[in-house]
């Protein structure tokens, strides 16, 4: 039985020494290589600090940057990764809620130190990856004193008070996913990732342990392919990339610039989506350009330690209807709760709330925000059987597929009725001009604010949903942009949009 994430890694190191397990398609780390690099990084950190201590990763997203990260672990540690496209804001936040114990940096990243306090011990990768310093004794006695329930990492997310969250994730769930999803999603050693999202991001977290398992191989994509489609469709051709688990944006940015016309991407077999809603119109335009790759769509927050349901896409959508979120993994259990506080049967909505080995230990440091999102199962109080709360609404449809309807706070009430944003995004999406859509409320007035891009006009959009939505639903406020402004991950990054509204709005420059 597994306990710790390494015997992924040294199992596969002594299967397929000489394979590459992550590259950026110019240089990269075979098994072998990552395993004597997170070995001598770990006898490092062993004779530096003591175990089940934060090390702070602050390096470029690369083979080495992951090799530090099973550095941490092999020091009985748990890795926190950093990115300098963060504001140094965040970064010190997060800093400051760690305490960390060590910091691990590489040389494009040096002078992004001086813009953070710390007080603890720092090392260059390279310096700390010297094969001189592996000490195998004592990383037999650190591995001896290690428990599955040990933390792995902690991921910072967006904290609702302007202070990151760090989602504490250990062994014991990282093993459960990966042994439970690997089967469902058909991963194996012939697959290719192509990674998109930043290491501090829970996505790339599938990525990294599915290489690590299946001996498979990941192509970690310099950022600069996401700003020139064309550029990227000539590195996922190139390296033969067959799955991609992208957020939608990513993958809309490909159909948009209309890159996939003609015969292209014919190595692209799976392509996984998930971290926001993927509009049907978009995954309809992937479906016509590659009929022959499979499409899921998965769904799960960081505080589930990566995804917990998935739905392979197996029949035709109208451009206006909902994707399922489809079903949970194994060891997972996904219940929906009204507002009474019961289970709610089939077809009725509720809060999602989730179970099992999956869940994360809470949030580092912070103990009060973990109580209100780590719970008791509202439906017994017989024995301890704790929860996580998602804040997300959902129902199940008659097939037993999970439905995703927006998050609670999307609920508002307008004009006394109860209304879903996401159903109204769902509706202008579906509209031929419309790329992107975000709506919101201004509470104070009681609008529904509905930002988009696209090549049409206010009137337009209004004439077109009104056949689709009741009138108490249609937008009071429409704001078109060019481009939404995104965060790190790629996600649309909402507080933004609603600040851009607001200064739109004091200078009356929406209808």
């Amino acid at each position: 039985m597994l306990y710790n994430v390494l015997e992924y890694l040294e199992e596969t190191a002594k299967r397929v020494p000489e394979r590459t397990a992550f590259t950026d398609g110019e240089r990269g780390l075979t098994f072998r290589a990552l395993s004597d690099s997170a070995r001598a990084v770990g006898s490092y950190l062993g004779h530096a600090i003591p175990v089940r201590c934060p090390v702070v990763i602050l390096m470029e997203k690369s083979a080495e940057c992951i090799a530090a990260f099973m550095g941490a672990v092999y020091a009985g540690c748990f890795y926190v990764p950093l990115d300098s496209a963060m504001p140094a804001k965040r970064m010190q936040l997060i800093i400051d809620t760690l305490e960390p114990a060590f910091l691990i940096y590489d040389e494009k990243n040096k002078k992004t130190l001086d813009q953070l306090r710390f007080s603890c011990g720092m090392v260059s990768y390279g310096e700390a990856a010297d094969g001189l310093h592996t000490d195998e004794a004592l990383l037999q006695k650190i591995r001896l004193q290690a428990v599955d329930t040990d933390l792995l990492y902690v991921l910072f997310t967006s904290g609702s008070t302007g202070v990151p969250k760090g989602v504490s994730i250990c062994h014991r769930s990282m093993l459960d996913f990966t042994e439970h999803s690997c089967g469902p999603l058909h991963f194996d050693e012939t697959i290719r990732f192509g990674n998109q999202v930043p290491l501090h991001f829970d996505m790339s977290t599938m990525e990294i342990y599915t290489t690590l398992k299946m001996g498979a191989t990941t192509y970690l994509i310099p950022r600069r392919c996401f700003l020139f489609p064309k550029l990227m469709m000539e590195y996922l051709e190139t390296h033969r990339i067959n799955t991609v688990f992208w957020v939608p944006y990513a993958l809309l940015q490909l159909s948009n610039a209309g890159v996939l016309d003609g015969e292209r991407l014919k190595a692209l077999h799976y392509i996984y989506f998930c971290g926001e809603v993927m509009p049907c119109k978009h995954l309809n335009r992937y479906r016509r350009a590659l009929p022959e790759a499979v499409y899921c769509n998965l769904y799960g927050p960081t505080e589930i330690t990566n995804v917990c349901s998935y739905y392979f896409v197996d029949r035709e959508f109208a451009d206006d209807e909902t994707l399922p979120i489809g079903i949970p993994f194994c060891n997972t259990r996904i219940f929906i709760v009204k507002e009474d506080g019961t289970e709610a049967g089939e077809g009725e909505a509720g809060e999602i709330l989730i179970g099992g080995s999956c869940l994360s230990l809470g949030y580092y440091n912070s103990r009060e925000i973990s109580e209100k999102s780590f719970v008791q199962n509202p439906l017994h109080d017989r024995f301890r059987d704790m929860v996580y709360r998602t804040g997300d609404l959902g129902k199940f449809d008659e097939s037993g597929n999970l439905i995703f309807l927006g998050r609670k706070d999307y609920q508002i009430k307008h004009q006394g009725y109860r209304i879903e944003l996401g159903e109204i995004e769902a509706a202008v999406s579906s509209l031929e001009e419309i790329e992107h859509v975000c709506c919101f409320h201004d509470g104070e007035k009681d609008y529904i604010v509905c930002c988009y891009v696209g090549d049409v006009t206010d009137r337009d959009i209004l004439l077109q949903i009104k056949k689709k939505v009741p009138s108490y639903m249609l937008p009071d406020r429409l704001l078109r942009q060019e481009a939404f402004p995104r965060t790190l991950t790629g996600k649309t990054d909402r507080n933004a949009l609603r600040k851009l509204y607001e200064e739109a709005e004091g200078m009356g420059e929406t209808r």
